[in-house]
């Protein structure tokens, strides 16, 4: 009674695979509900007027090739928490959105989010007999970028996000949707932060001319060389720069860049 339960008694399953290097992770629900005040009545009633709400998100350190870019299409999920012999999740969740950091000095790490659509309830479990894959912690050697400026100038970080959208369907009757449309194309985003060597921002009507058809990819490996992540801007349109400056740091060149496509 009374026990608290530590990070190393929680096991997070993704359909039949477990999670390493996890920081963080949240399950929750919640819902809607307007109060009905009917005239005559001194009471009122509680009406759930929308979808409830359900969902996992969680952060992770990037020391392997991840298995959740697979989802972000049409293809579902299940997932579990697992602590003190007992289970808490769900069948079927789709990816909403799916982020990288990388900076000089740090390991990468990846933030998720999924949308479930069918009921959370106690006793589901996603555990399985999916091997892990080996761990191969990357470094900032081991991690190479092609973007504007990135062949002559010093690359300490950035960040690349991709968004998924879907709408769900349903039918009177149903607590659940009947179903899920993924409605494409994906919407990609990275902001990228350059050290300036020989960098400069583009001229103001030609920054306007020149910003799309961009070529911009991130390739992350472990130490050993094995590829653990490709991550690619399709359709790349450059939307913003910046240069700043102070008398205690070097001058830095900030990219934005968006794209879409699969």
């Amino acid at each position: 009674m009374f026990d608290t339960r530590l990070n190393d008694e929680v096991r997070v399953f993704i359909s039949g695979q477990e999670l390493s290097g996890i920081e963080n992770a949240d399950i929750s629900y919640s819902s809607s509900h307007t109060i009905i005040k009917p005239l005559g009545a001194t009471m009122g009633y509680t009406a759930n007027d929308q979808d409830i709400t359900q969902e996992i998100s969680f952060s992770r350190y990037l020391i392997y090739d991840d298995p959740i870019t697979g989802y972000t299409g049409d293809i579902h999920m299940s997932g579990s928490i697992h602590y003190d012999n007992k289970s808490y999740g769900f069948e079927s969740g789709y990816l909403n959105s799916y982020s990288v950091n990388c900076a000089v000095g740090s390991v990468p790490r990846v933030s998720v989010k999924f949308d479930i659509v069918d009921e959370l309830r106690t006793g589901q479990s996603a555990s399985g007999s999916i091997s892990h894959p080996t761990i191969d912690i990357p470094s900032q050697g081991s991690i190479s970028i092609t973007c504007d400026n990135s062949s002559s100038n010093r690359v300490i970080g950035f960040d690349y996000s991709l968004t998924a959208s879907r709408k769900k369907h349903f039918s009177i009757g149903e607590k659940s949707s009947s179903a899920v449309e993924f409605i494409p194309p994906l919407e990609y985003s990275a902001q990228v932060q350059i050290e300036v060597d020989d960098a400069l921002l583009e001229s103001g009507y030609n920054f306007l001319d020149n910003k799309e058809n961009k070529t911009v990819s991130f390739a992350i490996n472990g130490r050993n060389s094995n590829s653990i992540q490709t991550l690619n801007i399709p359709n790349a349109s450059l939307i913003g720069e910046s240069l700043s400056t102070s008398a205690d740091g070097s001058l830095k060149l900030n990219l934005n860049y968006i794209g879409h496509g699969f």
